[in-house]
């Protein structure tokens, strides 16, 4: 396109044009577009003064890594800051350059970002109700979280409202966290604002953003909120009330973290309270700290709860699927015996070790469970008390461990159950006898997001049972694998195979 405004500019400038024409190539000459400088690298710091070199081109842009005060570079293109740094030996420069260096990629990373929210936005515009089915198709491409994908869309949607924010973030001056931090408090304070509140608080945001680390501009961008209309602040205090909850995080080495978000009184109430049954110094012998005596404290308070299967007050606890609420452990007989330390499966959480769920184990109802010696992957669940419907259901929750939607990790005691192939309820009872749908190879555990997202349309699922493989194809055609969930660990898998025996060196070394 270059070479023809060029050419066309050759000709008309020798002949006697209109005010149209004359239009038209002022438009040209400004939209045609305009080679940027060559970025080439020095390195002041090892004591050697950049300059001109036989080796630079005409024009280049010298970029001096020893010197550079501060990073991002201004009118810059993310192809010519990756050229330039791939060209850098990294071994032979000096440690400031090195610290640029750094920097550097960090713009070419906030660039990239940028980048791609461009393509996470041209496919929200392209999916009707994106939010609820994007994050899925992204989760699938990205073999991520739900939740990591829908920050993604979001994030993307969010700063193309914001032109002063989209840009700084295309050139690299702002990191995606921050572009985070700017959005989140804009979600919580700005809809109670003008357009020329809300587009001022974010200039000053991007403008301080290159200065202060994510929390500073946390409180910096609140700040600002509240300062324009204090009124929000008691409007947002109202509605996050809105948003208390309670969360399992989960932690390595059988441990976890139970996460409440609550009003600040209640909070600090349950926390009193909790100090109070802890004691405030320990008895005679007992060597746990306090922190550890609160945490045994609110522990019991729940653990009693299940025992008694009761609320303090007497009211009896709810039933899921006909079945008590109940911790659910796994663990082979073997374990329980003491003749190896396979690991166990905890609910809701994974693996744990043997030691734990024999201490689990003491004081459960036991159940016999048969899994496939080969995979670990639950096969059948025996029965003693329970209905048909409910040892039908306890053993597709034991087989499918969570929701079986890829990277979906809601428990499948909290799930629907839902008919792989739809139920059809024309078939006569003669051919339900012979070829049942309401079985165990047709059933798989669905939270309600994906169950209704299938539902739609959205989704289309086959299931291979000898593998335990559930496949899920979206609207583009692109299938995604959930593979089966061990309960239990077969005890070869535990043992790593030794090294291959080293290979004879028939060369000479290459040096």
């Amino acid at each position: 396109m270059r070479q023809e405004v060029v050419t066309v500019t050759a000709v008309l400038d020798d002949l006697v044009i209109d005010d149209l024409v004359a239009t038209d190539l002022a438009r040209a000459r400004e939209l045609a577009p305009v080679a940027s400088p060559v970025l080439v690298w020095a390195d002041s710091g090892r004591g050697a003064r950049p300059g001109a070199s036989p080796d630079v081109p005409p024009g280049a842009r010298m970029v001096d890594l020893g010197a550079v005060e501060e990073f991002p570079l201004p009118g810059v293109e993310i192809e010519q800051l990756v050229a330039m740094l791939g060209s850098v030996p990294v071994a032979d420069v000096s440690g400031a350059a090195l610290v640029n260096g750094v920097a550097a990629w960090q713009q070419v990373l906030n660039m990239a970002q940028a980048a791609q929210a461009e393509w996470v936005r041209e496919l929200e515009a392209r999916t009707p109700d994106a939010l609820r089915h994007v994050p899925d198709e992204l989760s699938c491409a990205l073999v991520t979280t739900r939740r990591s994908a829908e920050t993604l869309l979001l994030r993307a949607w969010g700063a193309a409202q914001h032109p002063v924010l989209a840009d700084a973030w295309a050139g690299g001056e702002v990191d995606a966290r921050k572009v985070d931090v700017i959005l989140d408090e804009l979600g919580r304070a700005g809809q109670a604002l003008s357009g020329i509140e809300v587009a001022s608080v974010v200039a000053d945001a991007v403008d301080r953003a290159g200065t202060m680390t994510g929390p500073q501009l946390t409180r910096h961008v609140r700040a600002a909120l509240i300062a324009a209309d204090p009124a929000v602040a008691e409007q947002r205090r109202v509605a996050e009330r809105e948003r208390r909850g309670v969360f399992l995080e989960l932690a390595p080495d059988a441990m976890a973290r139970l996460i409440a978000y609550l009003p600040a009184a209640e909070a600090t109430a349950a926390f009193t309270a909790i100090d109070a049954l802890a004691g405030n110094a320990g008895a005679d012998g007992d060597s746990r700290t306090v922190d550890q005596r609160r945490a045994d404290a609110f522990a019991d308070v729940f653990t009693s709860t299940l025992d008694r299967q009761a609320t303090p007050d007497g009211t009896p606890l709810p039933t899921r699927h006909g079945q008590r609420v109940a911790l659910q452990v796994s663990v082979a007989a073997t374990t329980l015996l003491g003749l190896d330390d396979a690991p166990g499966h905890l609910g809701s959480y994974g693996p744990i070790p043997a030691q734990a769920a024999r201490e689990l184990a003491q004081d459960a109802t036991w159940r016999r469970v048969l899994t496939d010696p080969d995979t670990g992957q639950v096969c059948s669940v025996g029965t003693r008390a329970y209905r048909p419907g409910a040892d039908l259901t306890r053993t597709v929750q034991a087989r499918d461990v969570t929701c079986t939607f890829p990277g979906c990790r809601q428990p499948a005691t909290r799930c629907e159950l839902d008919h792989r192939i739809p139920y059809d309820v024309t078939r006569s009872a003669s051919d339900q006898v012979h070829d049942p749908q309401t079985c165990e190879a047709n059933l798989h555990a669905l939270c309600k997001h994906h169950h209704q997202a299938k539902t739609d349309g959205w989704w289309t699922v086959t299931y291979d049972r000898t593998t335990g493989v559930s496949s899920w194809t979206d609207r583009h055609g692109i299938t995604s694998a959930r593979h089966p969930v061990p309960v239990l660990v077969p005890p070869e898998a535990l043992h790593h195979r030794p090294p291959p025996a080293p290979r004879a060196d028939r060369s000479d070394p290459p040096f």
